[in-house]
């Protein structure tokens, strides 16, 4: 309103003027009050002196005056048409060009600090103070990151209410490893299950409930997602109640409240997605379907509390207090403390910071004074290095994440499956006598192509993981074997050996924001063998007996043995030895597959 008042003052002044000139029938001229009082006759626009008015004084000296004051209503005319182009641009929500500078323009009902070059405005302002207060802008709201790994692409929800935002998410994929195992399980990834297989990798409905600063969140998980991911958490093995059976059908489930704090305090207990590793839980978010190894090893969900502060519009800091590393509930006498730094001081940049520590989160080795430490750091980079709209190749951007981490702690010995006397004393740097090396040090590095405005994308990239102890490496499900059960036929304990290199392919059909039609290439690679093979790594199919009186997950079957082997053996030390009714895993060293999906998120 103030801005409109100004405008209409503005008019109201420069037709006075006119209307006083068409008194004197003075074409083109104007007759303006000076500071003392006086009348003056002003030049037209031609610059010749109209007849002497009642002012004293020369022709001359009465033309010059003329020609100041014929400037000063051109730069009036001048302000009245930038303060209609505000005025419109405000009503609009665009930005306007003031003074070389680019503005955001406020609701209608705001104030704006600006006022018209006349006398008493200042005054003016100073007795009528700003009445709205300007509302802080949303984090990270000035820039658009859709082009971010990790981040969902769609600019806005296909529906939205003041209540309530829904979410839908389907993957539905064909996997081809080209070692073609019979049993058709593929094993040591968090994307790829079955082989020569359609799938439905995930199916997830839910949303974000939101009324008056409280907010909720619920996805629920099916699809192959909603068994694979529960099987690496080994938490459910220590006490009573299913926690698997409770939470295995939602990937997230937490609610909080939001302080109109700063930019924004959000304070939220529940189960989360985790971003340690920079690639999203959910593939349509991602560069590439099967993310490298620091991601696919690293955390998918956290449960338990966080707190996200936003000091400014490009900062946020959030603490956790958690059960322990991907776990439903708490694997030793300690929870999980961490948090994540997310600072993007420009609209090309985004900077990731996160760590862990002091979890217990190696079942059985959780007991406290003795128990095993966890820490870990996490950070990314991600630069839009190009971006050119209008061009056919309009975007590219890369992203590099290094990781770094090891268990501490622990006491003992005791013995393994084939006989071999296992230290639990593990510590960040060397092997010892009594204690063994425990570590993951990681990287990925990933570069992406946008083509024709976004409708393609060519990803190329991968990395490396070394980690000895294999505390952190997902275990093949031999015969059936997770987390809790472990497995003799690839063990995990202090000082084992695991290195592994992958690199990946990625070509995406993106017709619309909400779909993505995706086809990749990825070759894997470890030091032992890892890779489900020919023969496959399931009891039965592979020509051993099918049924086995007694048989439990990672147990031995039947009368296989093992024996002191090359170094390469996924048992350090030793080979495993098939005998009349027994069982060996087909596992190789390398894997390379072909992998095609349709994702959809609404």
């Amino acid at each position: 309103m103030k801005l409109l008042s100004q405008v209409f003052i503005s008019k109201l002044i420069v037709g006075a003027i006119a209307g006083a000139l068409c008194l004197n029938a003075v074409p083109a001229s104007a007759l303006m009050q000076d500071s003392q009082g006086e009348h003056k006759l002003i030049a037209d626009s031609s610059g010749a002196a109209s007849k002497p008015a009642t002012t004293s004084g020369s022709a001359s000296g009465s033309v010059s005056s003329n020609a100041e004051v014929l400037k000063e209503l051109e730069q009036m005319r001048a302000r009245i048409a930038e303060l209609e182009a505000q005025l419109k641009a405000q009503q609009s929500g665009a930005p306007v060009l003031v003074n070389a500078t680019i503005t955001k323009t406020q609701p209608a009902t705001a104030e704006i600090n600006s006022s018209l070059a006349k006398p008493g405005a200042q005054e003016q302002s100073a007795a009528q103070p700003q009445t709205a207060k300007e509302k802080p802008s949303e984090p990270f709201a000035y820039a658009d990151w859709t082009w971010l790994n990790g981040n969902a692409r769609t600019k806005e929800p296909a529906f939205d209410s003041k209540f309530f935002t829904p979410e839908i998410r389907l993957d539905a994929h064909y996997i081809s490893s080209f070692n073609h195992p019979r049993d058709d399980s593929m094993g040591g990834s968090t994307e790829t299950f079955r082989s020569n297989e359609f799938q439905i990798e995930q199916i997830s409905l839910g949303g974000n409930f939101h009324w008056q600063n409280v907010n909720a969140r619920l996805l629920t998980m099916a699809g192959m997602f909603g068994v694979t991911t529960p099987r690496n958490d080994a938490s459910p093995g220590r006490g009573q109640w299913d926690l698997r059976g409770a939470y295995k059908y939602f990937s997230e489930a937490n609610a909080g409240y939001h302080f109109n704090v700063n930019h924004g305090l959000n304070v939220d207990a529940g189960i989360f997605v985790s971003y340690i590793g920079l690639f999203s839980y959910y593939n349509f978010d991602n560069w590439a379907y099967q993310p490298s190894y620091v991601s696919s090893n690293t955390p998918w969900f956290f449960n338990g509390l966080r707190i996200q502060w936003f000091p400014t519009d490009k900062l946020k800091i959030e603490p956790w207090i958690i059960n322990g590393w991907q776990s439903y509930g708490r694997l030793g006498s300690k929870p999980g403390l961490g948090g994540q730094i997310v600072w993007r001081p420009k609209q090309w940049l985004s900077l990731v910071f996160n760590n862990y520590g002091m979890g217990e989160d190696t079942l059985g080795n959780g007991n406290g004074q003795f128990g095993r430490s966890r820490i870990h750091t996490d950070d990314s980079i991600e630069v839009k290095y190009y971006d050119r709209p209008e061009r056919f190749l309009d975007k590219m951007a890369f992203s590099f994440t290094g990781d770094l981490g090891c268990e501490y702690g622990g006491k003992g010995t005791s013995v393994g499956p084939q006989g071999q006397t296992i230290i639990n004393n593990v510590n960040c740097f060397h092997d010892t006598p009594t204690s063994r090396k425990q570590t993951f040090v990681g990287w990925m590095a990933y570069n992406r192509f946008w083509f024709k405005k976004d409708i393609y994308g060519l990803t190329v990239g991968g990395g490396a993981m070394n980690n000895p102890g294999r505390y952190l490496t997902l275990l093949p499900p031999i015969n059936g074997a997770d987390a809790i059960s472990g497995s003799p036929y690839f063990t995990q304990n202090p000082g084992d050996p695991f290195k592994a290199w992958d690199t990946s392919l990625t070509f995406d059909w993106m017709p619309q924001q909400y779909i993505t039609f995706r086809t990749e290439y990825g070759y894997r690679h470890a030091n032992v063998p890892y890779f489900s093979g020919r023969g496959g790594i399931t009891p039965g199919v592979n020509g051993s007996p099918s049924t086995i009186p007694g048989l439990t997950a990672g147990s031995p079957i039947g009368d296989t043995s093992f024996v002191t082997g090359r170094f390469l053996s996924p048992t350090p030390g030793f080979t495993c030895v098939v005998g009349s009714t027994g069982f060996c895993p087909d596992l190789r060293q390398s894997e390379a597959s072909m992998r095609f999906a349709i994702m959809v998120k609404f």
